[in-house]
C-alpha cells in the first residue's frame, strides 16, 4: 500500500501471485490423505471487543489530506451506518504533510494544528468507542524529522559537550563515519553529519533514527507509543518494520502490556508467506496476500487469470490465523483501472470480508473518488457484515462446491455461537452464471426461503430451498449472502 517508505523498498522483490504458503500446512501443504495437515498457531478464544469481532475498514490520510479530526468524529455516525467499524488514522503525532505524507514526526507529542489538537483526537477516539468502533494508526516509531526540536535540542547539547540527556541519548553519534552502522539495517542507513553538533550521526530513511540498541532510543520509543496508547488507540499498523528479535519490544511488548484492549499489530510491509514468522514475532495480522497497490485475492480471480480453486489456499490462511486468534488484512485495490465493471469492487467487498478478511477502503479520500453507486453498493455489503455475527471474522467457513465452472465459488458460514449459517456465493466472471451449489455439509439443511442478508428480508431473488443441491442463478459478478433456513 501507499504508506510509507518500507513497501517501495521491497516492491522490486514482490511475487505478485495468490497466497502461496498459506493455508494449514505451514509450507502450504497437506498430510498424505490430502487432508490440511493441524494449524500451525495455539488457538485462542476470541474475546468480548475482538478485532475477530468487527470488520469494515476506512483509512484517513489526516495530515496529508488535510482531513481534520472534528471532521472524522462528526461522520462518525454516517460512517456507523455504512457499516464501517475501525478507523484507521495515518500517523495521528505532528508531521509535515510533505514529507513521506506526514509519517515522519516533527513532535511524537503533539497534533498536526491544521488537523486538530489532541483533545479533538480524544474526542475522536471516545466517539468511535461509544459506538463501537476502534481507531488504529500507521505509525513511524524508527526515525524522527531532522528539524524536529527533539532532534535539534540533541544537535545544541551534544555540541555543548552533553552526553547523556533525554535528547542526545536518543540517538547514536560517531566521531567518524567509519564506524559500523546499527542494525537492523532493512532501509537506507547510513552515517550523517550534523554541523551544529559537530558529530556525526545514524540516520534511517534520511532522518535521524532511532537505534534500538541503545537504552536512550529504547526510551524515546517507549515514551511515544505510551503516549498514543494513553488516548485510546487500539492497534498500529508500523512503518519500516520486520521480524528482528531487536524490534519486538517496541513493536508487539509495549502495545499488548501498557493497556489492556485488543490490539491490531501489523508492519507495512507483510507477506501471507511469511505467517509462521509474523505470528511467531507477536502480530496480530498481515496482509493476506502482500502489500500491493494493484492486486489482492478477490482482483486475481475476477480481474486476473486466477481460479475460484486458487481461493482456497488464500482463505485457508485467513481461516487458521483466526484460530489463533489473529487476522489477515486485504484493502480494496487503489487502481480503479483493475476493475473495469463498477459492479466489481462491491463484490470485492463481499468476497473478501464475506471470508472474515479484514476489510476496507485503503483511503477515505479515494473511496470519495469511486462513483456513488459503487459506494452504496459497497457500503451495502459491509453494513450487511457489521450487522450480522454470521459474517464476521469469527464466525466459522468452509467451501461448498458449486459447480463445474472455474469462476464460481460458494462458503458456508456459520455464527460463532452456532445458531445462524449463511450461504456466501460469488459468480467472480463478467457474464451470468448459474452455480449448482451442494448444501449436504450445511447441517442441517432445511427447505425453506432463505433470508437475504443484504437486505434483512425473505428473499425475492433466490428461490427456496427444497434439496440438498441448490440452484442459484447470479449475473455477471454477482454475490448472494443467504442465511439458511433453521429448524
Amino acid at each position: 500500500m501507499r504508506w510509507g517508505r518500507w513497501g517501495q523498498f521491497v516492491a522490486g522483490l514482490a511475487v505478485v501471485g495468490l497466497v502461496a504458503g498459506a493455508c494449514s500446512g505451514g509450507d502450504g501443504s497437506e498430510s498424505s490423505d490430502g487432508s490440511p495437515e493441524e494449524v500451525r498457531f495455539d488457538p485462542v478464544e476470541s474475546s468480548a471487543g475482538s478485532f475477530l469481532e468487527v470488520n469494515g475498514w476506512m483509512w484517513f490520510y489526516t495530515t496529508a489530506d488535510g482531513i481534520t479530526f472534528g471532521q472524522i468524529t462528526g461522520m462518525l455516525d454516517e460512517l456507523h451506518r455504512d457499516g464501517i467499524r475501525v478507523l484507521g488514522i495515518y500517523s495521528p503525532y505532528d508531521g509535515d504533510p510533505n514529507k513521506w505524507l506526514g509519517c515522519v514526526a516533527r513532535d511524537f507529542y503533539a497534533t498536526a494544528p491544521e488537523v486538530g489538537s489532541l483533545d479533538d483526537f480524544a474526542a475522536l477516539v471516545d466517539g468511535a468507542h461509544d459506538r463501537g468502533m476502534k481507531v488504529v494508526a500507521y505509525f513511524g516509531n524508527l526515525n524522527v524529522d531532522g528539524r524536529s526540536e527533539l532532534f535539534r535540542t540533541a544537535e545544541r547539547q551534544y555540541g555543548d559537550g552533553d552526553r547523556s540527556s533525554r535528547e542526545v541519548s536518543a540517538f547514536h553519534w560517531a566521531d567518524d563515519d567509519r564506524g559500523e552502522l546499527p542494525t537492523p539495517a532493512f532501509g537506507p542507513s547510513e552515517w550523517a553529519w550534523s554541523e551544529t553538533a559537530g558529530a556525526w550521526y545514524w540516520s534511517f530513511w534520511d532522518e535521524p533514527g532511532f537505534d534500538l540498541d541503545l537504552p536512550g532510543a529504547r526510551a524515546e520509543v517507549a515514551r511515544a507509543e505510551r503516549f498514543w496508547l494513553d488516548r485510546g488507540l487500539d492497534g498500529f499498523m508500523f512503518d519500516s518494520g520486520v521480524a528482528d528479535p531487536e524490534l519486538q519490544e517496541a513493536m508487539v511488548e509495549i502495545p499488548l502490556e501498557h493497556t489492556p484492549n485488543d490490539k491490531w499489530l501489523t508492519f507495512e510491509a507483510t507477506d501471507a508467506e511469511q505467517a509462521d514468522t509474523l505470528a511467531d514475532f507477536g502480530l496480530t495480522s498481515w496482509f493476506n496476500l502482500e502489500d500491493n497497490d494493484e492486486d489482492n485475492d478477490y482482483s486475481l480471480v475476477a480481474a486476473g487469470p486466477a481460479t475460484a480453486d486458487d481461493l482456497d489456499e488464500a482463505l485457508a490462511g485467513t481461516w487458521e490465523a483466526h484460530a489463533a486468534g489473529k487476522l489477515t488484512h486485504a484493502w480494496s485495490t487503489w487502481e480503479p483501472e483493475t476493475y473495469a465493471d463498477p459492479r466489481m469492487r462491491p463484490q470485492e467487498a463481499a468476497l473478501l470480508a464475506g471470508a472474515g478478511i479484514a476489510y476496507g477502503a485503503p483511503s477515505y479520500t479515494e473511496y470519495l473518488a469511486w462513483p456513488t453507486a459503487t459506494r452504496t453498493e459497497w457500503t451495502r455489503v459491509l453494513a450487511a457484515v457489521a450487522e450480522h455475527p454470521v459474517l464476521s471474522p469469527a464466525a466459522t467457513r468452509s467451501r461448498l462446491p458449486s459447480g463445474a465452472d472455474p469462476k464460481t465459488y460458494a462458503l458456508l458460514a456459520t455464527a460463532p455461537d452456532g445458531t445462524t449459517s449463511a450461504l456466501l456465493a460469488y459468480n467472480l466472471q463478467d457474464r451470468p452464471a448459474t452455480l449448482e451449489i451442494d448444501l449436504t455439509d450445511a447441517d442441517p439443511a432445511v427447505p425453506g426461503t432463505p433470508v437475504d442478508l443484504l437486505t434483512g428480508r425473505a428473499s425475492t431473488t433466490a428461490p427456496p430451498i427444497t434439496a440438498p443441491t441448490y440452484t442459484l442463478d447470479l449475473p455477471a459478478y454477482g454475490y448472494a449472502f443467504l442465511q439458511l433456513p433453521t429448524p
